[in-house]
């Protein structure tokens, strides 16, 4: 075993009220009596680690996936829901909903038939994970969809000098699956149905250090429920094993990195410090650091 882990863990201090985060000892206890560092900008999870080469999300799928060579160009293209809110859309990813490799395959069958003359083509990674095929390479500024999860949508659609084609692309896709027949089974069901797919790409380095992501998607939705079950498991999980490694000294250095939400930074514990009684242990969302909660 290597004498110094790294856990890396987006979402760690949530984007939610302080008084919606509850008293969480071990992590308090941590973050006050290590060697804690802030990092100079916020940083997400495809900018860790800073100053790295970085590879498009899209083909690193395509890579993953091994369909890089299927097209000369791709885009990240996610099923999502549109939810009508006033006069605006409200982004909803597959945080919010399941959708079947069969439910997949039928709704891409469908814009794979109306994009053909495009050069377009939909490929499948998972089944909320899509991949679009391009002929070239498009003019376009993009915005990842975990950006605007649960907040409208106005003003993140393509940009750029072909947001045009793109924007109307965009309003296709929703027409091409408004009545189509899976959507219809799941309105009937009551589940939310898929309205539209949501085109982006981003530039991402590649961590070879252990990343755990399930308090991520809560912490981007504000879902105080759901990022305090991820956090006890990640406590139970991960968090105690290492603490108890640390402890008997199989480790030197138990490193938390914390990215996205309210904070990015990390904090280093050392089995030769153990702990320093005489700080003072800070609640989770009072450390230095710790950025107001986002408005929109």
């Amino acid at each position: 075993m290597s004498v110094h882990k790294t856990l890396v863990v987006p979402g760690l201090f949530p984007a939610l009220p302080d008084s919606a985060v509850p008293a969480v000892p071990a992590l308090e206890k941590a973050w006050s009596q290590g060697d804690r560092e802030v990092f100079e900008r916020p940083l997400t999870l495809a900018q860790w680690p800073p100053n790295q080469e970085t590879t498009w999300e899209s083909a690193r799928r395509a890579q993953a996936a091994g369909i890089f060579h299927a097209a000369p160009h791709w885009l990240c293209a996610d099923p999502v829901h549109l939810h009508v809110e006033g006069d605006g859309l409200i982004l909803l990813d597959d945080y919010t909903f399941e959708l079947s490799a069969e439910e997949s395959r039928g709704l891409r069958e469908d814009l794979n038939a109306h994009f053909a003359m495009d050069g377009l083509y939909f490929h499948e990674v998972t089944p909320t994970r899509w991949l679009l095929g391009l002929p070239s390479l498009p003019e376009i500024e993009t915005t990842p969809p975990r950006q605007r999860v649960g907040r409208n949508i106005d003003g993140h659609l393509p940009r750029g000098p072909q947001r045009g084609l793109w924007q109307a692309r965009f309003n296709e896709i929703q027409m091409v699956l408004h009545d189509h027949p899976h959507n219809q089974a799941r309105q009937a069901q009551g589940r939310r149905v898929i309205s539209g797919v949501w085109l982006w790409d981003e530039a991402c380095t590649q961590s070879a250090q252990e990343v755990v992501e399930t308090l991520r998607a809560p912490s981007d939705y504000g879902d105080a429920e759901g990022w305090m079950a991820a956090l006890e498991e990640f406590l139970e999980t991960h968090w105690q094993y290492w603490q108890d490694q640390l402890r008997q000294g199989t480790l030197e250095t138990l490193t938390l990195v914390a990215l996205e939400g309210r904070f990015s930074g990390q904090v280093v514990l050392r089995h030769s410090q153990r702990w320093r009684f005489w700080r003072k242990v800070l609640p989770l969302m009072g450390m230095p650091g710790v950025r107001p909660l986002r408005e929109s």
